[in-house]
């Protein structure tokens, strides 16, 4: 779905899905200088791990990367994953900058946590 606002002052265009009430508010407030048109959905999905991009990532990447990348996709901060797991945030954010190796025994203790394979931290 694609909503589009055009007035003077105001251009606005959303696309993706679009909740109700959104909808609800631009058509209160703009009237009929809101055009919303409905487009076909795209259905090709890609799985991510064969993409371009990720290969390229998977290249590149270090264990501090994963440390971080896994930390961010659990909404945690650097102290938070630190008290979960025992230890300083100042040692996670040395591993994450590149300052400290992860050991054996930390990439066990993340692969726990994290439910995911040791390997991405060694």
């Amino acid at each position: 779905m694609l909503a589009v606002v055009r007035t003077p002052r105001t251009n606005l265009r959303m696309r993706g899905f679009i909740p109700s009430r959104v909808l609800r508010v631009l058509r209160h407030e703009f009237g009929g200088h809101l055009t919303i048109k409905v487009e076909k959905e795209d259905t090709q999905v890609e799985n991510v791990f064969d993409s371009t991009m990720y290969k390229e990532f998977k290249k590149r990447a270090t264990p501090a990367d994963y440390v971080r990348t896994y930390r961010e996709n659990a909404n945690l901060t650097q102290t938070e994953l630190a008290e979960r797991l025992g230890i300083s945030r100042a040692y996670i954010c040395d591993i994450e900058h590149g300052r400290r190796q992860v050991s054996r025994q930390f990439a066990r203790q993340l692969a726990n946590f994290f439910k995911i394979s040791a390997g991405n931290f060694i």
